[in-house]
This record gives C-alpha cells, structure tokens and sequence, in this order.
C-alpha cells in the first residue's frame, strides 16, 4: 500500500485527513478528490494508486456509482467507504458495489489506519474476512487489539448475543452511542455484520476460542 486515493467533497475533513494519514501512515501517499469525477480523473493519472477511502454521498456522483467506475477502471482497487451514515443499507449497497469495507466517520485515524491494512491483508474475495489459518488468526488478534477499551467491551457483549438495545442498558450508554461504536468495529475488522465481528473475534482468540 504505497498510493492512497481520497474522495470527500468536505474540503476541512478531507485536509485535516490528509494530515491524520501522513502522521499515521508516513510512507503512504495520499491524492485527494474533492468529488467523483475529480477522483476519477485522479485515477487516470496516477498509475500507483491501490487504495480508495472514499465518502458515499458526494455532489456530483451516487456512491455506487462511483464505486462500480473505479473497480471498472481498475479491478484490483481496494475501496474503503468512510460514512457519517449509519443506514445498514447504505453499508449493503457499497459492499455489493465493490467496496472492501465500511467505516463511520466517527472512527479515529488509528481505527482507519487499521481498516486500511485489514482490507489489504488478504486476497480474499470482495468483503470477506481473513481465512483462519494459523497466520489469518494472528492478524485477527492484532487487529482486535486496536480496539479502544469501550469497542472490546461492546464487541464481547456482541459475541454474547446481545442486542445494541442490551449492550447499552449493560454499559449504561445510547443506544446511538452502541451503534456508533458497532459501525466503527465492522470498519476496523473489515467485516460486513455482527455476525462476521464474532467469527473474527473468536478466531482471534480475543473472546474465547476460535470457531
């Protein structure tokens, strides 16, 4: 992962993040776009580019859209879609578009730094977890170690079936606030749903044994 392609029409988030990546992620180049025909034309011009972290409403161009043009243009883009939403569907749509992983924006750089690395870490099919090999399950682990304190505690109450209604009377907190830290946990473990979180988390050997 050397070339990082960025798409946010919001110009102070898209700078301070820049900024967030390069003291995060210092070998990494990063191209910004301001909309999805910018960052197509970036693409154009820019032949080492391997990574996408893109938004997923922009002015000029659907989410999927894009998507679906930037995976026709290059197939073997990594796209990472980065999201103030929280709409299950939005997350459903880009998968099925292309996208290797959904995050929300209330992730910090250190989670989308571990995203980034998660949706590069294997050439498992579009949206798939890690296999659990010996090697995938210490990836695992380490990628459940870059959780913050608050998202261990949410992902194993997750792995014991709880509900985010549950998990929030349990850890005393809204339930906007158990779904805000789910979305960013399926972001950083690179998995689509709570379900592929716990196989994640129980191969990692993190939350009781692997499966």
């Amino acid at each position: 992962m050397k070339a990082v392609l960025l798409v946010d029409d919001h110009a102070m988030f898209r700078e301070a993040l820049v900024m967030a990546l390069a003291h995060a992620m210092p070998a990494l180049t990063v191209h910004p776009a301001a909309n999805g025909q910018e960052a197509l034309d970036v693409l154009d011009r820019h032949n080492g580019i391997g990574n996408v972290i893109m938004d997923y409403y922009l002015p000029d161009m659907a989410g999927a859209e894009l998507l679906k043009r930037l995976r026709q243009r290059r197939s073997q883009l990594r796209v990472l879609v980065l999201s103030a939403s929280q709409d299950p569907e939005d997350e459903r749509r880009a998968m099925e578009a292309g996208a290797r992983g959904f995050l929300n924006k209330a992730a910090s750089c250190q989670e989308l730094a571990a995203a980034l690395e998660a949706i590069n870490a294997s050439d498992a099919p579009t949206g798939a977890v890690a296999t659990g090999t010996p090697g995938g399950a210490r990836d695992e682990a380490a990628l459940l170690r870059t959780l913050t304190p608050r998202q261990s505690e949410v992902l194993r109450l997750m792995c014991d079936g709880l509900r985010n209604k549950e998990i929030s009377e349990r850890l005393n907190m809204t339930e906007k606030t158990v779904k805000t830290h789910v979305s960013a946990i399926l972001g950083t473990l690179g998995v689509l749903n709570r379900t592929q979180a716990t196989l994640v988390a129980r191969r990692g050997g993190v939350f009781g044994k692997p499966a």
